[in-house]
């Protein structure tokens, strides 16, 4: 998963701060010395924390080497700990309290609580979905969206529901055909809204790949088989990449095999 970014210039810096704006994400904030032991002491934490809140951009600032970001900021005391969001200052934290960074960190890089109805709806379509009731988990995924557009654990549990639609013959032929779009659709709003959810990787490329596969290109012409089946092979395997990076453990390796045999299909094109 993410690793903190060491911010070299400031110039990016305030790239890393506009895009974090962009796609609303809070910043978490490491000022440190190299020569300072505390610093060093909750080094790890920080990093294990950019690990586990993959919502938040996790950045360290060398106080000696990028001086001009410390001055702003008025930082005096190493380690101090600032949580930006929207490019404002809203919180900070001096010293090596780990509890306290943690606590700092859970509080602005959650993933934000999905509404009652919501959160019901999704259960309801987790509860179909595990029972291979796939039209219906859609149908549940569909009213959770409603009361939750933003979410992007909504919008790839329903793409993975059409998924498995598509890979399952009883679905008519026709309705495959139709639900192929569909799942590429919520898969990309779901990388869009949480650029950083590995998960969200894995079904974009999941989505691409069975729009890529021998039905999916039935209604293209002859001519331009081949290069439709190497562009949806080309965004999977970048969809991939990307989940590798911003993953670890059981969902890396998935991802990896997956590239692995993505990779394989382009080369034999």
């Amino acid at each position: 998963m993410g690793a903190p970014i060491e911010i070299d210039s400031v110039s990016q810096w305030n790239t890393t701060l506009r895009q974090a704006r962009e796609t609303n994400r809070p910043v978490i904030v490491d000022f440190h010395a190299t020569w300072c032991s505390p610093c060093k002491v909750i080094a790890p934490t920080f990093a294990q924390l950019a690990a586990q809140y993959h919502r938040g951009v996790f950045l360290r600032v060398d106080v000696d080497k990028v001086q001009p970001i410390a001055t702003k900021y008025q930082v005096s005391a190493m380690p101090t700990f600032y949580v930006i969001s929207n490019g404002q200052q809203v919180d900070n934290l001096r010293g090596a309290d780990p509890r306290g960074l943690a606590a700092m960190v859970a509080k602005h890089a959650s993933v934000p609580a999905l509404p009652a109805a919501a959160e019901k709806a999704k259960a309801e379509g987790n509860a179909a979905f595990s029972a291979g009731d796939y039209a219906k988990a859609v149908e549940c995924y569909s009213r959770a969206i409603d009361e939750a557009p933003d979410s992007a654990v909504l919008r790839a549990n329903r793409a993975y529901a059409y998924i498995k639609q598509i890979k399952d013959s009883a679905t008519p032929k026709d309705e495959r055909k139709q639900l192929r779009p569909r799942a590429i659709a919520d898969a990309h709003k779901a990388t869009t809204l949480d650029q950083s959810w590995a998960k969200g990787w894995v079904r974009m490329a999941e989505a691409m790949l069975l729009a890529g596969d021998e039905e999916g290109m039935e209604d293209v012409s002859a001519d331009k088989r081949l290069e439709g089946v190497r562009h949806m092979l080309e965004g999977a395997q970048e969809a991939l990449e990307d989940a590798v990076n911003l993953s670890d453990g059981k969902v890396k390796a998935e991802a990896q095999a997956m590239l692995a045999d993505v990779t394989a299909r382009l080369k034999a094109l």
